[in-house]
């Protein structure tokens, strides 16, 4: 599986998923992707020009970690993408393959929309 950051429009995933660099071990364990929401979002919008004059904060989104100490991957998401059907285009997109039963879903007020 791949970690990274995710916007969900339209029934799809958007964002940018890349593999897990254990040299980036953070002090509590996890590995992080080095791309933001912020920062990724106009890379977004050249794709899809309909979302030229939209905030990155009004598209449901999230990110995913890999957690070393659980060896799991922590999705933070939008309460609006807890659901089975976006949980698994959400795990395709960050090819989740063999990894699936490794994948932890938590909801996160900080992506509210």
């Amino acid at each position: 599986m791949q970690i990274g950051i995710f916007w969900f429009y339209k029934n799809q995933v958007l964002g940018i998923a890349h593999d897990v660099d254990f040299g980036q071990v953070d002090s509590l364990g996890l590995v992080d992707s080095p791309f933001t929401h912020v920062d990724y979002w106009p890379t977004i919008q050249k794709r899809i020009p309909e979302l030229a004059e939209i905030e990155y904060e009004h598209i449901p989104r999230g990110w995913i970690v890999y957690d070393k100490n659980r060896d799991s991957f922590l999705v933070y998401l939008d309460e609006k993408l807890y659901f089975q059907e976006q949980a698994r285009k959400i795990c395709d997109f960050f090819d989740a393959g063999a990894d699936i039963n490794k994948v932890l879903f938590k909801k996160d007020p900080h992506y509210q929309t």
